[in-house]
């Protein structure tokens, strides 16, 4: 018998992370990646996004990206143009393509990311602690340095 390749998460099940600052974007769960389903070609997963918080604007070197706005507003900054986005609207970055999102509400903005190929998931972990952990926060050059070796430039360090 084959080992079961397929999988069923309720709310709130994955690897639950609570970024380190610097970063500004709050919790990550990890759903869909190649350490707990085995997926090769994708990994999925939920961020929430503080009110004031905001995902800083960076590009992946090799990777296509789609977010999902379940609940809340924002602005979506892509390639320098600022786009107003609330609960239902798709973001499509292909690699190679600046782009943030900034909580601009008053309220918890939700999102729901698909990357592929994976790695962005393993940036989460590098840059994250499980939720209760102490969170040491990471200098900026750190940060940039992370997210630099999982393939992920960041705008305000490109000068």
């Amino acid at each position: 018998m084959h080992a079961r390749s397929w999988s069923v998460l309720q709310s709130g099940e994955g690897d639950v992370r609570d970024l380190r600052p610097p970063a500004r974007s709050g919790r990550v769960v990890i759903k869909v990646d190649p350490a707990r389903s085995k997926s090769a070609r994708m990994a999925m997963g939920t961020q929430l996004i503080e009110a004031g918080g905001l995902i800083p604007v960076h590009l992946h070197e090799q990777q296509d990206e789609i977010l999902f706005v379940l609940s809340g507003r924002g602005t979506a900054v892509i390639e320098g143009e600022r786009i107003p986005v609330d609960a239902g609207a798709t973001l499509f970055v292909p690699e190679g393509v600046w782009h943030g999102v900034e909580n601009t509400g008053h309220e918890v903005l939700h999102l729901l990311w698909v990357i592929t190929p994976p790695g962005l998931e393993a940036m989460f972990r590098d840059i994250s602690v499980p939720p209760g952990a102490p969170g040491t926060p990471m200098s900026q050059e750190e940060f940039v340095a992370l997210a630099r070796r999982h393939g992920m430039r960041l705008r305000q360090a490109e000068g």
